[in-house]
């Protein structure tokens, strides 16, 4: 029997780590982006068995997972419904979620859904088969018990904890646990460039600085769309974290900083 076939658009980071772990698991992977050396890069890293035109590999894969950043994916989702698919199964990997589920509700092969995984690194060399391993992968019902039941079984298989949730509640929620403190992490590393004395200020980090600093390091070609299409979250969070931060900065100067509120 032949092996299961696996199209993976966007060879990144994300697209390559999931075909690692799917063709250690089995499948036949097949891999498409508007970069050919991500491509090759993913062939020689093992992500990918092939490269294929977007034609031949909407035509052969069984699974497809649109991995692209997220504007990417909105393009790829209008591309398929223009189009016959013949996979039973088509997921994505997008940070957000209204925007996506609210697209692929033509495709009814569609699950909409998203990782809680990553790396700041860039590209198929960053890719790690364990990257899914223990990590909660959220997806949006699909209305369809049978095709939900076949995107817990994909994710599951990646190593990933699969979580129901709502596509706008996701977006409420990620906003503050994820695209607020990349948004933070992004500042706080801007905010150093101009230092004078860096040899001194590079030894003097802590590890949260460290972890801001490589988190501040992530592609904001990435981040953009993101924040983009998650816009009125990420700045309410943002604009409430501004208020906790100048009620502290009020009390540091008062002298009162027993008062800052903690955990």
């Amino acid at each position: 029997m032949s092996a299961r076939i696996l199209g993976i658009v966007g060879t990144g980071a994300i697209g390559a780590s999931i075909g690692m772990r799917a063709r250690a698991n089995g499948w036949h992977v097949l891999g498409c982006d508007i970069a050919p050396a991500a491509l090759e890069n993913a062939r020689r890293a093992g992500a990918i068995d092939a490269a294929a035109s977007p034609d031949a590999l909407y035509d052969a894969a069984h699974v497809l997972v649109l991995a692209t950043h997220l504007d990417g994916v909105l393009t790829e989702i209008e591309r398929l419904r223009a189009r016959p698919v013949n996979a039973e199964l088509i997921l994505d990997a997008a940070s957000v979620k209204a925007a996506v589920s609210a697209a692929g509700r033509a495709l009814p092969q569609f699950v909409a859904s998203h990782p809680m995984a990553g790396t700041e690194r860039t590209g198929p060399l960053a890719a790690r088969a364990d990257l899914f391993e223990g990590c909660t992968w959220a997806y949006v019902s699909s209305g369809s018990s049978e095709l939900d039941e076949r995107a817990r079984r994909f994710i599951g298989s990646l190593g990933a904890n699969p979580l129901a949730i709502d596509a706008a509640e996701h977006d409420r929620l990620v906003a503050r646990t994820s695209h607020l403190p990349q948004l933070v992490s992004t500042l706080f590393a801007s905010s150093l460039v101009d230092e004078t004395n860096a040899a001194a200020l590079d030894a003097l980090c802590g590890p949260a600085a460290r972890e801001m600093r490589r988190l501040g390091r992530s592609s904001f070609a990435m981040w953009e769309p993101i924040l983009r299409h998650n816009a009125t979250n990420v700045a309410r969070e943002a604009r409430a974290l501004a208020v906790r931060l100048n009620e502290a900065a009020d009390a540091l100067e008062r002298g009162e900083a027993a008062t800052i509120p903690t955990l």
